[in-house]
């Protein structure tokens, strides 16, 4: 079995490095790479990376077209003969609880598994990006809130982004006509059954560091949607206007761990979890 990831990385010189690594330590027999246009060290970091044949890479300088380049890259990877196919953000982790990524699939009769996040909380002192900030991302909500019920309650300060809900990601069979709609949280041109499956999950890290929200809204332009709407990009639109409106720093405090394991959301406290999952997961692959 060829397991190939895709992927579209932008301003990501903290994280990508240990993500190829954990990757291809995973199972990945090789990983397509596009560059959009980062301007922080990541195509230094992947020209590195790129010495292991087992990785490739491009740049792009245009628009964030996220959806196409993942098709464009799915289908390459089938002409190259990989049997699936899983689209791979800087910020995601494919995890195999029990097992291992290509047990889970050659056991699956499915065409594609749909698989949940899991999102990891930063301490709210990591004001700066570095590599070893997943080192500290060792907390997460005890469980998230439904995504319909999120645009209110976040609009009213009552919840805060890290603790949604996100859609589901689809690890796919490889095909000819796959197509992969922005985000890889649907596919078109894939026959037979979609399953769901608890055997993967992708371990998330949204936020990393105070100055990647901040990077975040100030990238926002980049990408479509507006609001609270939970359409492409609302999330950095949103942050763009908290930006603008002098309150970043408390969208941070509602989105990290203090000293008390506690996010602050708006002057509210509410729990997380430990969790050491995606420590223990990514530490052998930070310098």
């Amino acid at each position: 079995m060829r397991l190939y990831g895709v992927s579209m990385v932008r301003n990501e010189a903290d994280i990508v490095r240990a993500n190829v690594l954990y990757h291809l330590a995973a199972g990945f027999d090789r990983l397509l790479i596009v560059d959009n246009a980062s301007t922080d060290g990541t195509r230094r970091m992947l020209r590195k990376l790129g010495r292991d044949p087992r990785v490739r890479w491009t740049r792009d300088r245009g628009s964030f077209r996220q959806g196409e380049v993942f098709t464009e890259l799915a289908r390459q990877a089938f002409a190259e003969g990989a049997d699936w196919v899983a689209p791979v953000d800087a910020d995601d982790f494919w995890y195999a609880r029990g097992s291992s990524i290509k047990e889970v699939l050659a056991d699956s009769g499915a065409s594609a598994l749909r698989v949940r996040h899991l999102d990891f909380i930063q301490r709210r002192e990591q004001r700066e990006s570095s590599p070893d900030e997943l080192l500290t991302m060792t907390r997460r909500v005890p469980a998230p809130v439904d995504r319909a019920l999120a645009p209110d309650l976040l609009a009213a300060g009552k919840v805060s982004y890290i603790e949604m809900a996100r859609l589901h990601k689809l690890v796919s069979r490889a095909s000819e006509a796959m197509k992969m709609v922005k985000g890889a949280h649907s596919l078109d041109g894939v026959e037979g059954p979609v399953v769901e499956t608890g055997d993967l999950v992708l371990l998330h890290t949204p936020l990393r560091s105070l100055a990647h929200l901040e990077e975040r809204a100030a990238s926002a332009d980049r990408r479509s949607g507006t609001g609270a709407s939970l359409g492409p990009g609302w999330h950095a639109r949103r942050w763009q206007k908290l930006r603008e409106e002098g309150v970043l720093e408390e969208e941070w405090a509602a989105n990290s761990y203090g000293e008390d394991g506690r996010l602050d959301v708006y002057g509210i406290p509410h729990e997380t979890v430990f969790d050491p999952t995606l420590r223990n997961a990514v530490a052998p692959f930070l310098e």
